[in-house]
């Protein structure tokens, strides 16, 4: 088969894999809008110290990935970008010798306004409508100290091109950080928006999904590790350093 029709080939079976995961994400939505709902609803289904938590304006910075490495961090504030935060954020945004800034965005955010109008809940922080696909459209290149997710990356459609335009948002000297349920797709039988893995393999921070494989140290320098998380799986988490 001749050079080129071989790369053709090659892009449309990347095109029939993106327009895939894409449709069963626009398909799932209105199913991560509804666990909101109730978890907003019974505040907090069965965490409720994690519901009071999120609305605590004076709730401190928890994120070990964050803590460990703030030192290393100039800027003051420390800006912070949390990439499919929900309609309230996990990150705290107190700390007892700097000042933090967080910024949370997701695309769902119009959807979680409603929902917090209906459940009476102004958020500390509200957070900004935002696909993680197009957080490069909406903020300038090197724009944040720290770019987070947890437990949202794969949830996506395109979470390494996510990755991507995270590193692109880090100033130097700054980080991504991620925290996710190990092999979550998979744990969750591939339902609702679960389309993608995160894994450490070999000592490699990997992203996967039954149709495609991805080592995330390609974009990044990398370190990875898995910890204990719950009874529901354990969590992998990473941080990454722009080259």
């Amino acid at each position: 088969m001749p050079r080129e029709t071989l790369l053709r080939a090659r892009l449309r079976r990347a095109y029939r894999r993106a327009l895939s995961h894409e449709r069963v994400w626009r398909r799932e939505l209105p199913t991560e809008v509804e666990f909101w709902r109730e978890w907003l609803r019974t505040e907090g289904l069965h965490w409720p110290w994690v519901y009071e938590q999120r609305l605590d304006p004076d709730d401190p910075l928890r994120e070990r990935l964050i803590l460990d490495r703030l030192d290393r961090i100039a800027s003051d504030p420390v800006t912070i970008l949390d990439v499919g935060a929900g309609p309230l954020t996990c990150l705290g945004r107190r700390h007892p010798t700097r000042r933090i800034e967080v910024t949370p965005v997701d695309p769902l955010a119009g959807a979680y306004d409603e929902l917090l109008a209906e459940a009476g809940v102004t958020p500390p922080v509200r957070t900004l409508p935002c696909r993680g696909e197009e957080i490069a459209e909406r903020f300038a290149a090197r724009s944040f100290d720290v770019v987070h997710a947890r437990n949202s990356l794969d949830h996506s459609s395109d979470p390494r091109a996510i990755v991507e335009q995270m590193l692109a948002l880090t100033r130097p000297g700054g980080f991504v950080a991620l925290r996710h349920y190990r092999n979550e797709a998979v744990v969750e039988r591939y339902e609702e928006l679960h389309q993608w893995n995160f894994d450490v393999v070999g000592g490699r921070l990997v992203l996967w999904s039954p149709r495609e494989r991805h080592h995330l140290d390609e974009l990044a320098d990398v370190w990875c590790a898995i910890e204990g998380g719950s009874d529901h799986a354990e969590y992998v988490v990473a941080v990454l350093r722009p080259r």
